[in-house]
Parts: structure tokens; C-alpha cells; sequence
């Protein structure tokens, strides 16, 4: 380049370029001794390169609760304002309008987020079947990398004696160390949760960590507190479960605020991945159907999902209408961190779905039922249902594969009416699809010929009676 041709404007252009990557790097992810400055977004779409630079030192925070329906929130058109600390959250977010659990079952579910593998292949499936030793988890991978690793659970199936406490420094059984008696009901109320991991992130707020806090509402019995419960009116029985039901909803978001506001006191905001969903839906009378074990039809495989990024670093906050699933999850975190992912990780990073990019229109997910059977199916195969969640179109596969639905989830967002018959085409497809998918699972479904139901091979886990005790409480007897 000829040096006469560098004008004064031309010289603070070059310099620019140069300095800005700096500028960025030292702007993203950075602990500050002083108070925390104010969040700010970058102006266009956030490359994953980018957001890699903004997460190089921070913390992630996953924020669960169990048993939660995205359509019951404010902020995707519920009439009731159940959720107003959530719905804030989400506003400063990027938040996926089509996330799916890959099973309507906590410990199969928590399974999928923390191995990044389907049901088909973790196999933890039955009542008591643990988390299979042989496959890496998001807490062992973190840890590795210098993170100090904490979870706190309410729900008794994401205990120890399920192998979850596989990678967490601290695994932090809340619904055992309470006493077994939090409330009439002898579930875990969310502000019992609160006591035990607020002190910890004042602790641990100069580490860089991994926060796993599992609530267990607004999952059943739907027991919030009186002022909770008091609160939305019913006249019908269905009414009055789904009143208990938004309540509890609406006692968690309460909770989950408070929790916020503690941890954006202690400036973990700005260096931090905070991420809220569920691990599953709830049905609350659609299709006959209550709670969430037996069936996929949206209100229990679709969940909430959300990412806030450290300040200065992440995409701007708006809604994507891509499908996620969470089997997604873990691979994006590791990516996201510079973490290499795992052979055994079924799941896909979506950084650049995050991020704003356009994404093949194509992706789908595929999720299914445990049942009412607690094998997981293996003494009921036929209770074992199947659903392909592609754009626009579910297509629904049980009863061995005698049963087939196909909605239109746009024109029949209450999956009312199967158009199987008329659609043979895109049913044919979708089938394809899910074929596909199945010959990378270790078990082959049995809704396909062939196939047979596949639950891991590990030995069977002897609750204790404390654990055996919560679980019924929950409504989960054998």
C-alpha cells in the first residue's frame, strides 16, 4: 500500500479495525470489582464468533421449572398475568417460540438436557432406571473446564440415587434436606429452594460457575400458597385445575423474580448465560388427557425456553421461530464456552440460530411418551407414542404404529383435527423423516416394524424410602 494514500480518516479507519476486536473481547464476559455497567446489545445480529468472545469467562445459570406450558405465560398471549417477572425476562432475551422437550417426563427429560441424547439412546426411561455412567454430562464437561458445578433440586427423581449428581461439586437434594415435610403435601415449595441457593450464589459470585436450580412448580399437586391459590377464579373442574395451576405458575414466577433480582444485585448479570425453560409441559384436560406422562400432543412436549447473554456480547433480545429441542441444549453450551462436544451428543449447537441467523426450514424434532406404564413400556408397548415436530406439522405415531395423526399446527393450534387422510403425502414424509432418525437411535421405536422398546440396561435403582415417599406425594406410585 502506498503510504501517501493513507488520509488522516483512512489512518482511524485501519486503527479502528484493528483495535476494535480488542475493544469487543475486553468489553465481553469480563468480571469488574466496581458495580456492574449497564447492559447494553450489540446493534446487528450476533455471530457466533462474537457471542464465543462475549461467554470466554462467563457463568451459566440454568433457571428450570418443571412442568411448564409456554401458553400460559403473558408474553406468548396468555389472557392471565401469571408470569409478569418471566415475561420481563424474556423481553430482555432471545426467546425460541417452538422449543420441545424430548420426553414429557422429568428424569428422562433432565437426561436429555444434561447428555444431549433422545430417550431411545439414554434409555432412562422407567421409574427405576439411573442416568447411564458411560456417557459424558454437561456438569462433568464444565467442571473439567474450571467451573465450579452446583445444582438444587426439588424434585426427588433428580436425586443422587439417579446418578445426577454425576459432575456437580455441590448436588443439593433441597426436597431431602428440608425434612420431607416443606408443606401439607410433601412437596418442595420453590422458597425452600431460594434459602438453600441464594446464600450460595453470594458465596460463589467471584468463581466462575455452573447453576443447575430445578423448581418443582408449577408441576402437580398445584399446591401454592394460599394467596396463590386464591387468586384466579373457576367455575368448572377443569377450571379449577387450571386456576391451581396458574397459581402455582404464578407463585414460581414470584419466586424465580425474587431470585433475579438477588443475582443481578451481585452483578452476575454481566457475566453471565442465564437460561430459563422447562423440561416439559403440563396437559390440563386437551384430549382428555391430565398431567403429562401419557401423551405429545403440544401442551406437554412444548416448553419455554430463553437465553439472556451477558451485556454487551449477546444477540439483540426478540423471539425465533425456529424448533429447538432439548437435546440442542448441551451442545450449544459447549460450543458456546470453546468446549469440544462429545461423540455420544445427539443434539445440535444453535449458536447461529441464536444468533439471528437464517436456518434450514427443514429441522425437526422428534419426542415420545413414557405412558402410564413405569417400565417405560415394556409391559405396555402400546402406551408408547411417538411425535415429529417439523414446521408447521405434527405427525403422531402409536399404538405400535396403528395409530397415526397429522395437525396443521398453524390453521389447528389445539391439534383437533387430524388431517392424516388428506395430507398421505406429507404424512409419507414425515415418516421419512422420522425413519431417519431412527436408525441413529440405539433402540429402534416400537411404532416401526421391527422395533422394540428400549430402556436402559442398568441396574435397577432401590429407591430409599424418603425418595419413595416424595415421589408419592408427587402422585407417582407404582
Amino acid at each position: 500500500m502506498d503510504r501517501r494514500s493513507l488520509t488522516p480518516l483512512r489512518v482511524a479507519a485501519v486503527l479502528f479495525a484493528v483495535a476494535a476486536p480488542l475493544l469487543f473481547a475486553a468489553g465481553c464476559g469480563q468480571r469488574e470489582e466496581g458495580p456492574p455497567t449497564p447492559a447494553r446489545q450489540i446493534e446487528s445480529r450476533a455471530t457466533a464468533d462474537q457471542m464465543r468472545t462475549g461467554a470466554e469467562r462467563a457463568n451459566l445459570i440454568i433457571i428450570l421449572i418443571d412442568a411448564a406450558r409456554p401458553d400460559h405465560f403473558g408474553s406468548f398471549g396468555y389472557g392471565r398475568d401469571a408470569t409478569p417477572r418471566a415475561d420481563r425476562l424474556f423481553a430482555d432475551s432471545v426467546v425460541f417460540e417452538q422449543a420441545y422437550a424430548q420426553v414429557p417426563n422429568t428424569k428422562a427429560s433432565v437426561s436429555s438436557l444434561f447428555t444431549s441424547q433422545f430417550p431411545d439412546t439414554h434409555g432412562v426411561i422407567g421409574m427405576h432406571v439411573a442416568l447411564p455412567s458411560d456417557v459424558p454430562t454437561l456438569a462433568e464437561l464444565l467442571k473439567k473446564r474450571g467451573f465450579h458445578t452446583a445444582a438444587f433440586s426439588a424434585n426427588p427423581f433428580l436425586s443422587s440415587e439417579f446418578g445426577f449428581a454425576r459432575g456437580f461439586d455441590e448436588f443439593h437434594e433441597v426436597f431431602r434436606e428440608v425434612g420431607l415435610a416443606p408443606n401439607r403435601l410433601g412437596c418442595v415449595p420453590a422458597d425452600l429452594l431460594l434459602d438453600k441457593a441464594v446464600p450460595w450464589f453470594r458465596e460463589h459470585a467471584k468463581e466462575r460457575f455452573f447453576a443447575y436450580l430445578h423448581f418443582l412448580e408449577p408441576h402437580k399437586p398445584y399446591a401454592p400458597p394460599p394467596e396463590f391459590a386464591r387468586r384466579y377464579k373457576a367455575a368448572s373442574e377443569i377450571e379449577r385445575l387450571t386456576a391451581l395451576y396458574d397459581g402455582n405458575l404464578a407463585y414460581v414466577d414470584d419466586a424465580v423474580g425474587r431470585l433475579l433480582t438477588e443475582i443481578e444485585g451481585m452483578g452476575l448479570f454481566e457475566n453471565s448465560l442465564l437460561v430459563f425453560m422447562a423440561d416439559h409441559g403440563e396437559a390440563l384436560g386437551e384430549h382428555g388427557h391430565f398431567g403429562h406422562v401419557e401423551c405429545v400432543y403440544q401442551p406437554t412436549i412444548q416448553i419455554p425456553l430463553s437465553f439472556r447473554f451477558p451485556g454487551p456480547c449477546g444477540p439483540p433480545a426478540g423471539r425465533r421461530s425456529e424448533i429447538i429441542s432439548i437435546t440442542d441444549l448441551m451442545p450449544t453450551f459447549l460450543d458456546l464456552f470453546g468446549i469440544a462436544i462429545p461423540d455420544t451428543a445427539q443434539g445440535s449447537s444453535r449458536l447461529a440460530a441464536i444468533g439471528g441467523e437464517e436456518q434450514p426450514q427443514d429441522w425437526y424434532t422428534v419426542s415420545r411418551s413414557r405412558g402410564t406404564d413405569t417400565t417405560g413400556g415394556l409391559r405396555n408397548p402400546r402406551e408408547v407414542i411417538y411425535a415429529v415436530t417439523a414446521p408447521r406439522y405434527t405427525l403422531i405415531l402409536g399404538d405400535l404404529g396403528n395409530r397415526i395423526e397429522l395437525y396443521d399446527r398453524e390453521a389447528d393450534p389445539a391439534q383437533e383435527h387430524n388431517i392424516a387422510e388428506e395430507r398421505a403425502d406429507l404424512v409419507a414424509e414425515l415418516q421419512g423423516r422420522f425413519e431417519t432418525w431412527a436408525a441413529t437411535q440405539r433402540g429402534r421405536p416400537v411404532v416401526l416394524p421391527g422395533g422394540k422398546v428400549f430402556v436402559s440396561r442398568a441396574p435397577r435403582v432401590e429407591m430409599s424410602e424418603d425418595t419413595r415417599r416424595q415421589l408419592e406425594a408427587l402422585g407417582y406410585v407404582e
